[in-house]
């Protein structure tokens, strides 16, 4: 029995790495980042600067800052970053040209504060992508998102109101808006056929082919005046 023990435990893997320390492929927003960026670059929450790989090679060449709560030891960050470690709430923001806010104001409890404090350090602009809360997809219909189910996050999304809102309250002003990632409902409801009677799904189907979701808000913003 102890030979066997030994045995499962050389096979039974404990500590995963699902490779999100890199991108299997650059998102959507990469691209708008490299399109909207102005010069020098914060990275708030920049994970392993995946970010700063990309935009260094399409030819961006300036300045790079990164911001993330840990470093990693096993990973091998590239050589031009400037990495800070540590809480964004309590750090003194380096001045640039673009803040760059990625999937990081729903992790943070007062994402109010991350706007305020990127509005001021920024002399052009600031770029956020966020995920969209669909409360009528949800309550309506009873479907859910992936991003629900992220205990990480300190926020359930945000409706377009809300990131209005919030960019209102901090001072800035939207520029550029966009909501990206599509949602097929229809997949969704394809989950229930065995669940729920199919004339329901016939119906709900309907209501769905005529309603278009989206998983994320991204926008550019500027400090008012």
């Amino acid at each position: 029995m102890g030979e066997s023990v030994k045995v499962t435990d050389q096979l039974i893997k404990n500590d995963f790495d699902f490779g999100w320390k890199k991108w299997y492929k650059p998102p959507f927003y990469a691209y708008l980042a490299l399109k909207y960026q102005k010069g020098d670059v914060l990275d708030v929450g920049c994970a392993t600067c995946e970010l700063y790989t990309f935009l260094k090679s399409n030819g961006w060449d300036n300045k790079y800052y990164g911001i993330d709560l840990v470093k990693y030891d096993d990973y091998e960050y590239p050589a031009d970053v400037n990495l800070i470690v540590g809480n964004s709430s309590e750090i003194e923001f380096p001045e640039v040209d673009t803040v760059i806010l990625y999937n990081i104001l729903e992790h943070v409890d007062d994402p109010l504060k991350l706007l305020v404090n990127s509005l001021k350090s920024t002399r052009k602009n600031v770029l956020i992508n966020i995920p969209k809360r669909n409360e009528e997809m949800w309550i309506k219909y009873g479907l859910f998102e992936p991003h629900q189910l992220d205990k990480t996050h300190k926020h359930c999304g945000f409706s377009k109101d809300e990131c209005y809102n919030l960019i209102n309250l901090a001072g800035g002003e939207i520029i550029t808006y966009h909501e990206a990632g599509k949602i097929n409902a229809m997949k969704t409801i394809g989950l229930w056929n065995n669940v729920i009677p199919r004339g329901i799904t016939f119906l709900m189907g309907k209501v769905f082919s005529s309603k278009t979701y989206y998983h994320d808000i991204w926008c550019e913003i500027k400090p008012l005046g």
